[in-house]
């Protein structure tokens, strides 16, 4: 993958008429993010067995989980309102203070691309699962090492969403 963005808005707000649009009305962006995405969508998985076969005879499927790693690498509006938590900044000391919240949920969307390969996820509703880890070295791109984390969201629909530019069924 050649570029991507990343985005937020408030929790619960509904996926964009064009996921891949040049702009999306309502949405902060993450600014620059060092290259690439990591998406994990883990599940516990417990195999069965019966007496008379070998080997597992079907798995029993846990919850699945969805994880979204990125590192946003400028201090933009959408960066800040996700390190805050909820909070907020206030002028003190000469400068200003940044001020944590105990959580905040939020809407994201990822998007990546590849000449005409496009990709995109959307979370209706997310949070920040760490408290990230900020690189501040000269051997790196300065930046947070962010985990978002896909809830599921209060209308109970799927909590991680994949849309693509083309169908490859078709």
């Amino acid at each position: 993958w050649l570029d991507g963005d990343a985005f937020r808005a408030p929790a619960g707000t509904a996926l964009p008429v064009d996921i891949f649009a040049a702009t999306l009305v309502g949405w902060e962006a993450f600014g620059g993010i060092k290259a690439g995405f990591v998406v994990e969508r883990p599940r516990e998985t417990t195999k069965l067995t019966i007496w008379n076969k070998t080997g597992p005879y079907r798995t029993r499927k846990g919850d699945e989980e969805g994880v979204i790693k990125m590192r946003p690498v400028d201090l933009s509006k959408g960066t800040a309102l996700t390190l805050l938590t909820g909070g907020s900044i206030a002028a003190a000391a000469g400068g200003f203070e940044w001020i944590e919240g105990d959580e905040e949920n939020f809407a994201y969307i990822t998007r990546v691309k590849d000449g005409a390969k496009e990709a995109a996820y959307f979370m209706k509703k997310a949070e920040l699962s760490n408290r990230p880890t900020e690189t501040l070295n000269d051997e790196d791109l300065a930046g947070w090492d962010m985990e978002v984390s896909a809830l599921v969201p209060d209308d109970g629909s799927r909590f991680i969403r994949k849309f693509t530019k083309t169908n490859p069924l078709a």
